[in-house]
């Protein structure tokens, strides 16, 4: 499960990169019986190296689907995402 959309990123001179169609993927998912943290990484593409790497945390349901695909469906209501297109 991943994303597709442009991301603008700065570096830590003040440079601004766009990536047109950056990747964006859930990498793994910790979860306990309160809260669940997704590791969300951001590629140039998908055969590319990692450009950022953010932590979501979100409400997981432990009777619901795995938790992976639990994140990947809480980004999808995020503002930021909402552009995104599913790959």
């Amino acid at each position: 499960m991943a994303f597709s959309k442009q991301v603008t990123l700065e570096n830590n001179f003040g440079e601004i990169s766009k990536f047109p169609n950056a990747y964006i993927k859930v990498d793994k998912v910790e979860a306990t019986k309160a809260t669940c943290i997704a590791y969300v990484s951001t590629l140039k593409n998908k055969d590319e190296q990692i450009l950022v790497t953010n932590l979501y945390p979100f409400v997981s349901d432990l009777s619901g689907e795995n938790h992976l695909k639990q994140a990947y469906l809480y980004l999808k209501t995020l503002p930021e995402f909402s552009d995104a297109t599913d790959c």
